[in-house]
């Protein structure tokens, strides 16, 4: 075999596949590259890495590619796996401190996917609390640090996973997002990832934190790596009852063919003066090669509201999912937690069923946009990273609920950087089940905003 140049590790997921595949890279090499600089890593991306398991799994494909058995691209591309997610023989903490020590028995139906396809499970990335929260500070676990500026938050939940994708630690990631929680810290640390539409990926072996709003999804570096992941994840899970058959639109994505979308009135969902001019500068960048740009406002809609109700069905839930926890060891559930999940107790079922209607308006604001636009484009935060030495701000999830609330699909990815450099995102929103339009429009756009 052949030489690469460079650290493999640098490479993408699409460029390691065709050097796999062309015999110039084995997995092995390209696992032991990744390993490396995960054992230099002093960001806290990692809550557990299996480097022995994930060089066997590495070992594996090298033997199948060389009896001509690898059929997959995935096939020997190391992935990282938010620690929310069950990955059988690996901890399973959702970031509580309650379960540590705890080890999963069987894959969640996303990882078991990938495990078919012949990807390198690394290892386990580190999350908030629950999996709740839009920043990467976790009171048990340590604050994963942004890659660049780690004077700035990442992002959550999904924290480590885009933080490892940053650093290079691996070229794919899988995440959950409920109201964010995989856009937020891609936008945050300079990286993509997809948030499917509902139902399209199974959530069965993920820690919930509400059924009804959240998504498996992949991230990545390049959007067009991401649907090599999504491809394999996606579909029908018998064993789950929240998943179904939904179709995927293979429409057309020529951004000359395509209604294009931009959200309007940007400071009237608070939306600050540097993402504001960041957004407008991309979007006039993008702007040349369109034919038919559609402005969009979204009237009368309060999206700090929303996610208020979107945050009480999450703490309703949780409520449930972490009874025990709560009942018999509520020292291991940090106050700030302890105070939300307590107060989704207060709550009366008709305070659960006036936020369901609320987000019913989600659903319905969603048709009547996708009506008139083929793709709708809003920045993904509407302030950029926060300071860690300042309070998370509360709105820092309002642009990126409103997909989970009406179950379509939304995808993140650069649009610049704020003065200081750091990172800002843009999304892509389109109806459900045209994920693969987005990735392939995202595709086309991700050069141009470089």
């Amino acid at each position: 075999m052949s030489a690469m140049p460079g650290d493999p590790a640098d490479l993408d997921a699409a460029a390691a596949a065709e050097a796999l595949a062309a015999g110039t890279l084995s997995a092995r090499e390209l696992t032991a590259a990744c390993l490396a600089r995960i054992a230099d890593d002093h960001h806290r991306a990692w809550l557990h890495v299996d480097a022995e398991g994930a060089l066997a799994q590495a070992r594996a494909s090298d033997e199948r590619r060389a009896h001509g058995r690898a059929y997959h691209p995935l096939d020997g591309l190391p992935v990282a796996v938010k620690d929310n997610l069950a990955v059988a023989g690996m901890p399973l903490t959702a970031g509580m401190a309650a379960h540590r020590g705890r080890v999963a028995a069987e894959d969640a139906h996303a990882v078991h996917k990938l495990r078919r396809s012949g990807a390198v499970i690394l290892g386990k990335t580190h999350l908030c609390e629950a999996a709740l929260g839009a920043d990467a500070d976790n009171p048990h676990f340590g604050r994963c640090l942004h890659p660049g500026h780690p004077q700035h938050s990442a992002g959550g939940s999904s924290s480590g996973s885009a933080v490892a994708l940053a650093l290079r630690h691996c070229p794919l990631a899988l995440g959950s997002d409920s109201m964010g929680s995989l856009r937020i810290p891609a936008a945050h640390c300079g990286v993509v990832a997809l948030k499917p539409s509902a139902a399209r990926v199974s959530q069965r072996g993920l820690v919930t934190v509400s059924r009804r709003l959240d998504h498996v999804g992949p991230m990545a570096r390049r959007v067009q790596d991401l649907a090599l992941v999504f491809q394999q994840i996606s579909g029908l899970d018998a064993q789950d009852p929240h998943s179904h058959s939904v179709p995927l639109a293979h429409g057309e994505h020529d951004p000359e063919a395509l209604r294009i979308g931009v959200l309007q009135g940007l400071d009237e969902f608070g939306v600050s003066d540097v993402v504001a001019t960041a957004f407008e500068a991309a979007v006039q960048r993008l702007a040349p090669e369109w034919r038919q740009r559609v402005d969009i406002h979204f009237e009368r809609v309060d999206l700090g509201r929303w996610r208020r109700a979107g945050l009480l069905l999450a703490e309703a839930e949780m409520s449930l999912t972490h009874a025990q926890i709560l009942a018999t060891r509520p020292d291991t559930v940090s106050p700030s937690l302890r105070a939300m999940l307590d107060y989704a107790s207060s709550r009366s079922a008709v305070d659960l069923v006036g936020a369901l209607r609320r987000l019913d308006e989600a659903v319905l604001l969603s048709r009547r946009v996708f009506a008139q636009v083929d793709v709708l484009l809003l920045p993904t935060t509407p302030l950029p990273p926060h300071r860690i030495d300042q309070p998370e701000p509360a709105s820092q999830a309002d642009l990126t609920a409103f997909a989970n609330f009406a179950g379509v699909p939304a995808l993140t990815l650069p649009m610049g950087q704020d003065p200081q450099g750091v990172p800002l995102g843009m999304q892509l929103l389109g109806p459900g089940g045209s994920d693969l339009q987005l990735l392939a429009l995202g595709t086309w756009m991700q050069p141009r905003l470089q």
